[in-house]
């Protein structure tokens, strides 16, 4: 049992960094057996973790060699122990002197293997993948197939195809004969599937399932019942009826449940800041709302005890916190308004986390302890973007109104859309009040120099022409930031001006959830981005079931209703979600996910407007993308137009 115990920490070593997205550093490779004193004292200062002094002798020795088979292994060496001593710029000049050498196939391999875990600590991942593209052999050493599967799972992670990293780690597991080895590797199986929601991998299952489906599977139910083992444990057993050859190992769920619940938050009383009067009260009283009714979906003996404080008064929110702290609550939620998060931005070091219902510009980084989240619109146009990106559209024109509503989602879209190398065609801003959109269109479509020529002939004619106005040739797609009113008007007119062939994308913003008859005629086609809770069903929390509690839920509040259940589900899970951007949670407002500055951000659904709205799923998370931030080609609360924002 000893020799296990440095094993396992290997393995979870192994995992932190391939959890955190970095080029990994695979097991170690095994070295030659020195044959001069020299030799020697570089292996023994590898086995005391002296990596770059091991490295300066194999360097040194690699000049000294008599034989290239001698200064090949030695140039090997420096380049493994530099890696290991995490100077990239001496692994990369080994592999430089490496490049024009004459290497055995196991060396090959090993050189190969170097190279692309330079190229995944430089993030580039689609590189790395070409490297990877030719798989050992049967023969090649057992280590080696090993490292080579671990870079391609940690090449995949990087470019967020999270199916491919568990499909690469069990490939892994299939070569590997140590038990804890085993059971480490199938718990970064598990928690990689877990990553992904669970409408991806009932989608996504293999037919027949065969062992990756039956991971897949595993990986629902765990999602599905992980925080419950007691209901875990027999549909464990169901589970493994239905697949009795599938490698899982007896230990895995055990495992699995006593790392997950390591980084779990597990409170029994919680602060929640809002105002209970003013402006914002009927969204805070929708928050409460979903925090109440999230609170009774938990176990009896698993529901914190929530105590609310009136937070009507901004300017009072520091000592707000420091009463509820006194009070004894172990984590806050709250404030809503952006004036009170911003104080406790400024205050640095808090005494209990705070999970913020809003979120402030970040001029530093933000204590470890703040987190934000709200349902930003200026994430939904940015995902707008990725979306019209990942459809093929290249120079899209900007709908938005006038007003600083309007300024935030376009210069959110544009923001994103240059970051992607892409470039706009056109921004027009339209007047809110209006219903006659004309002139803002014709002026953004160039109809009105279609007009103005056709004027022009036909003067210097002296006659009426028959003509038809052309719009610009140059513009492929429309991103539109419109209320469900304007909505309705733009696109039939977007149609009559020629339009109607460009796809439109808009956010959640153009409708309520619903369509009426003659809303559905004329916004059908349009492509908008919504909160799961509106557009499917999710256990517990089906807008059926909780309209029992919340009759209102299906008003212009339901994303708010949406917005306190999640909430609450989030304070278990902060520090999951902190520990990588990989980490998720299925909630009714999104794919949840936490960037660096403890900014929540919501992946959401797509769908195209009809009269019966058709769901297209999730989009791919393009901040996992390599070419995400890259620009080059891969391939305050809403509150739904009567009430003030935050």
């Amino acid at each position: 049992m000893q020799a296990a115990k440095p094993l396992r920490l290997l393995s979870i070593v192994l995992w932190l960094l391939l959890a955190a997205g970095c080029g990994q550093m695979p097991e170690r490779p095994s070295y030659p057996g020195p044959t001069d004193p020299e030799a020697a004292r570089a292996a023994e200062l590898l086995r005391s973790g002296q990596y770059l002094a091991a490295a300066d002798i194999y360097r040194q020795l690699a000049v000294r060699a008599t034989s290239p088979a001698q200064r090949a292994q030695h140039l090997l060496s420096t380049a493994e122990a530099s890696r290991a001593g995490g100077d990239w710029d001496g692994t990369r000049g080994a592999l430089e002197q490496l490049a024009t050498m004459p290497l055995g196939s196991d060396q090959a391999l090993q050189m190969r293997l170097l190279q692309s875990e330079v190229l995944l600590q430089e993030r580039r991942a689609a590189d790395a993948l070409d490297l990877l593209r030719v798989w050992p052999g049967p023969g090649a050493p057992p280590d080696l197939q090993i490292r080579f599967h671990r870079d391609l799972a940690a090449a995949y992670r990087q470019m967020g195809n999270l199916l491919e990293t568990a499909n690469a780690l069990q490939a892994i597991d299939a070569l590997q004969t140590d038990h804890q080895q085993r059971l480490e590797t199938q718990t970064e199986i598990l928690r990689t599937l877990a990553l992904l929601n669970e409408q991806a991998l009932t989608d996504l299952q293999p037919s027949p399932p065969g062992v990756a489906g039956g991971w897949m599977e595993l990986a629902l139910l765990v999602k599905q019942h992980g925080n419950n083992p007691d209901q875990l444990v027999p549909l464990f057993a169901d589970w493994r009826q239905r697949f009795p050859q599938h490698p899982a190992l007896p230990g895995l769920l055990t495992n699995y449940q006593q790392q997950l619940q390591g980084q779990l938050q597990h409170l029994s009383h919680i602060a929640v800041l809002l105002p209970q009067s003013g402006p914002f009260a009927q969204v805070a009283a929708a928050i409460r709302d979903g925090l109440v009714i999230s609170r009774f979906e938990l176990p009896e003996d698993k529901r914190p005890e929530l105590r609310f404080y009136d937070a009507t008064d901004p300017v009072g929110i520091w000592p707000l916190y420091n009463q509820a702290v006194s009070d004894g609550a172990q984590l806050v939620i709250g404030p809503l308004q952006k004036q009170g998060v911003a104080q406790l931005m400024r205050a640095g070091q808090l005494p209990v986390p705070v999970l913020a219902l809003n979120q402030v510009e970040i001029e530093t980084l933000p204590t470890p302890d703040l987190f934000m989240y709200s349902l930003s619109p200026e994430d939904e146009a940015r995902q707008a973007a990725e979306r019209t990106w990942l459809d093929g559209k290249r120079r899209p024109v900007i709908l938005a109104p006038q007003g600083a509503w309007g300024d935030r989602l376009a210069a959110a879209f544009e923001q994103r859309w240059l970051s992607l190398g892409g470039s706009l065609a056109g921004t027009g801003r339209f007047d809110e009040s209006s219903h006659d959109y004309t002139d803002t269109i014709e002026q953004l479509l160039q109809l009105d120099q279609s007009n103005a020529r056709h004027r022009e002939l036909q003067g210097w004619l002296g006659r009426n022409l028959e003509f038809e106005p052309r719009r610009r040739d140059d513009v492929d797609a429309i991103f539109m930031a419109a209320r469900p009113v304007q909505a309705q008007g733009l696109r039939p007119q977007l149609q009559f001006h020629h339009a109607g062939d460009l796809p439109i994308y808009a956010t959640s913003a153009s409708w309520v959830g619903t369509l009426s008859a003659t809303q559905a005629e004329d916004m059908r086609g349009i492509m908008l981005i919504d909160i799961p809770w509106l557009l499917s069903s999710g256990p517990g929390d089906t807008r059926e079931t909780v309209a029992q509690y919340l009759p209102n839920s299906g008003s212009g509040y339901g994303r708010l209703y949406a917005m306190g259940m999640d909430a609450l589900r989030l304070v278990p899970h902060l520090k999951r979600l902190q520990s990588s951007r990989y980490e998720s949670l299925d909630g009714s407002t999104g794919n949840l996910y936490m960037d660096e500055t403890n900014q929540i951000h919501r992946q959401l659904i797509w769908v195209v407007l009809d009269t019966e709205p058709r769901i297209l799923g999730y989009a791919p998370r393009m901040d996992l993308q390599q070419w995400g931030d890259a620009g080059t080609d891969p391939g305050a609360p809403v509150v739904d137009g009567s009430a003030p924002s935050p």
